[in-house]
């Protein structure tokens, strides 16, 4: 079947006319619950990832899977012709052979009609596949304890690999979830499938707003069995939703389907994420198509179905909350789309500040994170940094006031601080962008502390900081010593003994952004023994966490990857040390001695923190929670 193309993306405002007119017509005891079950429950302790999602590299595009270096000279003048050999057909969220290291989208293939086709603009390797863990890296803590479980934690979890938690005691919609890569048990969970979480999002989402709902049988992406659910659905339910099957790959049946049967009024709205939504009847019955990717999901949720369900039971909807809030950075946006952006808030000199989270329409993580949502309008290029903004709270404002915000290098040793800090009812709220990213962030005011290991030229870590980039404001609190070495797979298969390794013609290494401190000392060290960085493959494929770089390592396409034995050992590697490193953290003076920032350096000093030190490994402790400067 041909793609579905999206002829004219409808206006949000536009939206609310065609729904109305599809409308007219205590200390208590625990226990132990399937996470299916868990809505509005309250955990017990915190969450950790079993598995990480997606759980193998996956296409972020319709089109083709190849291999980068043959579009290597492709230009409008010298397009590179490709035989079938070369490539492979691909969909969204499919699994990328082994021997492809890019994919090119289906707008940017020319097919020659005889089984060739042409490029006119070379991909660069690992472009538009998503890595291992690019959403939930299986070790890291997906919700902590004391927490109201919300559709978006159940989502998450199940991506997570979790089956069951443990909790303290305590009208009619067809949810139709196609594809062939969805399974529904953890168990059957394996390369090429996804656990199918969207689905009970939805559901329980339903069962907030007063609906009741029936989840169907996962449909395979065949026509024919499709619509057979979708008019069985349509002739028995108040509203169809259909979860996936909306976007233009070429086994996305849903508008063909509705179109046949019944009536489709829209099919794409000017929104992101989510925009492939489809609205349409069947025999009067309002039928929805809903992007598959998680936060699409949301979004379409959001604007199309909760205001469908409100409309039958005749209910106003609550009003959203919203605060104004100062931006970290600047953001972008495109001019086409009214686009959602998921932050992270908290309040510093009695001001909201925001920080935005992934953009991605697949990063779960960037919900269950999310403090609110902002709004950019269709009509705006985005917001400068210190832009003051409205955000759509998802959380209690008693719970993000009392957040101490961190934006720095990442570390799994802050989710077991945030997890601590829990048991006095305050949260460290951290954000991932690197230790040079941190410091700009506390320098204009936009964090509470900033997590840095920064190596400088007299090979110090940390201390001239101040001096360098800050001034008498601000205060470096002593962290941790931690190892930092080249995280291989188990065993050493390739027998990686040092860095010299690296320029192996058959090593694939995988590595740190620019700014973070592992880059930095990387870079000083590659520097020191006169290794050419652009020499080394791999050395240009970028991530932004330890965790994620492990997850890549398991990969057949990865060999090594720079990180910390705690997050080695989590992801069952190996490492070969190569050093000893300060992790720190840069402290607003305003905030010493007040009871939040007095609580976490309470939990850093504390014998449950050690304690989980060394059942992580690699840190030493010396001076913990001091001053130093």
């Amino acid at each position: 079947m041909k793609r579905n193309v999206y002829l004219k993306s409808t206006d949000l405002k536009d939206i609310s006319p065609i729904i109305k007119m599809l409308v007219l017509k205590h200390a208590l005891k625990e226990e132990v619950i399937s996470v299916v079950d868990a809505l509005n429950r309250i955990t017990v302790e915190a969450i950790y990832a079993k598995v990480s999602s997606p759980y193998y590299s996956a296409s972020a595009m319709d089109g083709i899977a190849l291999k980068a270096s043959l579009t290597y000279g492709a230009s409008e003048t010298t397009p590179v012709i490709l035989n079938k050999e070369d490539i492979v057909y691909i969909n969204t969220g499919n699994e990328i052979p082994d021997k492809y290291d890019a994919v090119v989208m289906i707008e940017d293939v020319y097919d020659n009609n005889d089984g060739s086709i042409s490029l006119i603009k070379s991909v660069r390797p690992y472009q538009d596949i998503r890595p291992i863990g690019e959403d939930i890296v299986e070790g890291d803590m997906v919700i902590p304890k004391n927490h109201l479980i919300r559709p978006v934690d159940i989502s998450a979890l199940l991506s997570a690999g979790i089956g069951e938690i443990k909790v303290i005691k305590k009208p009619k919609v067809a949810i139709i979830p196609t594809g062939d890569e969805i399974v529904r048990d953890v168990k059957d969970l394996k390369k090429g499938k996804i656990i199918d979480s969207n689905s009970f999002f939805m559901k329980n989402e339903l069962e907030l707003l007063g609906a009741v709902s029936t989840i169907f049988d996962v449909v395979v992406d065949e026509f024919s069995l499709l619509e057979n659910a979708i008019l069985e659905a349509a002739s028995k339910y108040d509203l169809v939703l259909i979860g996936a099957g909306s976007s233009a790959g070429s086994k996305d049946y849903a508008k063909n389907i509705i179109e046949k049967n019944g009536i489709v009024h829209v099919h794409g709205i000017s929104i992101k994420p989510g925009k492939p939504t489809i609205i349409g009847e069947i025999n009067s019955t309002p039928v929805i198509g809903i992007p598959g990717y998680p936060v699409s999901t949301f979004i379409a949720f959001d604007l199309v179905v909760k205001p469908i369900i409100r409309m039958f039971l005749n209910i106003e909807g609550t009003a959203k909350k919203i605060v104004k809030a100062k931006l970290t950075k600047k953001i972008y946006s495109s001019l086409k789309n009214h686009e959602f952006i998921r932050v992270k808030l908290g309040v510093i000199n009695n001001e909201y500040i925001a920080t935005p989270l992934d953009r991605g329409a697949g990063v779960t993580m960037s919900l269950v994170k999310a403090d609110g949502i902002m709004i950019i309008d269709k009509n705006l290029e985005g917001y400068n940094a210190g832009s003051i903004v409205e955000v759509y709270l998802l959380k209690d404002i008693k719970e993000i006031e009392k957040s101490l915000i961190s934006i720095g290098s990442h570390d799994i040793l802050l989710d077991k601080v945030d997890d601590l800090m829990s048991n006095s009812n305050y949260h460290l709220s951290s954000s991932h962008i690197g230790s040079f990213g941190g410091i700009m962030a506390i320098k204009s005011k936009g964090c509470h502390i900033a997590p840095v290991h920064v190596l400088d030229d007299d090979g110090t870590y940390n201390k001239n900081i101040l001096d360098k980039y800050l001034n008498s404001d601000y205060s470096l609190v002593r962290g941790v010593s931690r190892i930092q070495g080249l995280m291989v797979k188990k065993g050493n298969p390739k027998n990686i003994k040092s860095l010299n390794d690296l320029l192996r013609d058959d090593i694939t290494f995988v590595n740190r952004q620019r700014g973070s401190g592992t880059r930095i000392l990387l870079d000083y060290m590659l520097n020191k023994e006169k290794i050419d960085g652009t020499k080394i493959t791999g050395y240009d494929f970028e991530l932004s966490t330890h965790m994620l770089v492990a997850s890549s390592v398991k990969d057949p396409r990865f060999d090594l990857g720079m990180g910390i034995v705690s997050v080695a050992n989590l992801n069952k590697l190996d490492i070969v040390e190569i050093g000893k490193e300060h992790y720190d953290f840069l402290v607003l003076k305003e905030i010493i001695d007040t009871p939040i920032f007095n609580e976490f350096i309470k939990v850093l000093k504390s014998t449950e923190f050690k304690l989980e030190l060394d059942k992580l490994g690699g840190y030493e402790i010396d001076n913990i929670g001091e001053i130093i400067k």
